[in-house]
């Protein structure tokens, strides 16, 4: 499903600056942004002179691989024209996997939880559909990473097993901090929870899994910006007065319920799983639940405290979800999976079929432009669009050279009304046409993604 809502359109800073440091890695053997003009040096920051990633440089790194076996077949990528076609590629492979892999991965905790068959399939799903990794999962991002990255050393962290996993937990969530810095909250606290469960052998265990990566950020920030805990954040275009402020209490609460991120607001499944960190805190997974807990709470209020000295409300336009509190969303989904069994199916619709639709409204979007309030841009596209997604509405009608009626509505100098003056036209049938065209191979698409999880479910029930 991620395939089909795929957004290959290169319009995220941020996706700029991963695809840059891996192509300028690659093809030059150093740090320093090559390409930096093509974007305007958007989430850029400056070291000794060097134009570098305003951004933790673990997404890059893992970008660089994949670039490595694109330059074999397709070559250098060096143009505006390249980085879009290679960005497609990355968003792909890296994005929608790791939206996948994340959902699996909700599923699995959600059963150590102690949720059924039902609940594990519940929450993975919701999490899949009913949170912003529906749009994560179609495009690239550090979020997407961040949150599997989370999620999977939190397993590895709780569920039987000896040292050898309790390490690779420990280097998966060091590892988090490489793609996201404020994720590097989650190495201790899961060392914690296995010092209390299981003692200071499997610990140690844990801390020594997450020194390298640790070690290597810490490196990294100091070469590139003077001290192990600095950050490119407080460096961004050049700048070096940025830093955290006190929260304003309209962003923390924007956070939680506004209009343009709010957690709960458009994915309020996630509400039971807020709860259970409370119950849970007071029965058998206190540990657990203080992690998520305390992570929920740091990921909240350093973003608060970082958007505070920019603006007065929360601004995250660029879709229907709270992008920088995402990292916890997988471990509040698989936490709230025993709830959602529990509920009857009138809960399960009143929480979770909002979930869906808002994560269904966000990824058939696409990046939603700085100064749209989200939501009713989400709808004007939809409407524009017919419901399609990015791939069918935009992408390959400009692949194809065929203008539809949502491309001549979406410039600037067209409006809704001089559609409709446009529709009784010869021209008008002719996008119209195009339109009904997308439509359909749509809801092929659709179709296909349906008959195949029907198939391949069919043949396992069968085998089982």
């Amino acid at each position: 499903m991620y395939a089909v809502f795929w957004n290959p359109r290169l319009q995220f800073s941020n996706a700029w600056n991963f695809l840059d440091g891996a192509v300028s890695l690659v093809d030059t053997g150093g740090w320093e942004l090559a390409h930096a003009d093509l974007y305007h040096a958007n989430d850029t920051a400056r070291s000794a002179g060097r134009v570098v990633p305003g951004l933790p440089p673990g997404t890059a790194i893992l970008v660089a691989p994949l670039y490595l076996a694109w330059r074999a077949v397709f070559g250098s990528v060096a143009t505006a024209e390249a980085f879009q076609a290679f960005n497609g590629f990355a968003a792909l492979i890296l994005g929608g996997m790791a939206s996948a892999l994340a959902a699996v991965e909700v599923g699995r905790l959600a059963g150590w939880l102690g949720a059924a068959r039902r609940g594990q399939i519940l929450a993975a799903l919701l999490f899949a559909f009913g949170t912003q990794s529906f749009q994560l999962g179609t495009m690239l991002s550090k979020e997407s990473l961040t949150g599997l990255a989370v999620v999977a050393a939190t397993r590895l962290a709780v569920v039987p097993g000896g040292a050898g996993r309790r390490a690779w937990a420990g280097a998966v969530a060091g590892g988090a901090a490489t793609l996201t810095q404020s994720a590097a909250l989650l190495g201790p606290l899961l060392a914690g929870v296995v010092l209390r469960r299981e003692g200071r052998g499997r610990a140690l265990a844990l801390v020594a899994g997450c020194l390298p990566p640790f070690l290597a950020l810490a490196a990294y920030n100091t070469a590139l910006f003077g001290r192990p805990w600095s950050s490119a954040y407080f460096f961004l275009g050049g700048v070096s007065g940025l830093a955290f402020v006190s929260p304003k209490p309209a962003i923390v609460l924007d956070l939680l319920v506004g209009t343009r991120g709010g957690l709960v607001l458009y994915s309020p499944f996630l509400l039971l799983g807020l709860a259970a960190l409370v119950g849970a805190s007071v029965r058998a997974r206190r540990g657990e639940a203080l992690t998520a807990g305390i992570l929920l709470a740091g990921l909240w209020l350093a973003s608060a405290s970082w958007q505070s000295q920019f603006v007065d409300r929360a601004d995250f336009a660029h879709g229907l979800g709270p992008r920088h509190l995402f990292p916890v969303v997988p471990l509040l989904a698989a936490f709230g999976a025993p709830a959602l069994e529990r509920l009857g199916c009138r809960g399960r619709v009143l929480l979770g079929l909002p979930s869906v639709l808002f994560g269904y409204l966000g990824a058939q979007a696409g990046i939603i432009p700085h100064g749209e309030d989200p939501l009713p841009y989400a709808v004007k596209t939809w409407l524009s669009g017919t419901g399609m997604t990015v791939l069918f509405k935009e992408a390959l009608p400009g692949w194809l050279g065929l203008e539809t009626l949502h491309a001549r509505v979406s410039r600037p100098d067209v409006s809704a009304l001089d559609l409709l003056h446009l529709l009784p036209t010869g021209e008008g049938l002719v996008l119209a046409g195009n339109q009904v065209l997308f439509v359909l191979m749509n809801l092929l698409a659709v179709g296909g993604v349906a008959w195949l999880v029907r198939w391949l479910w069919r043949g396992r029930e069968a085998g089982s």
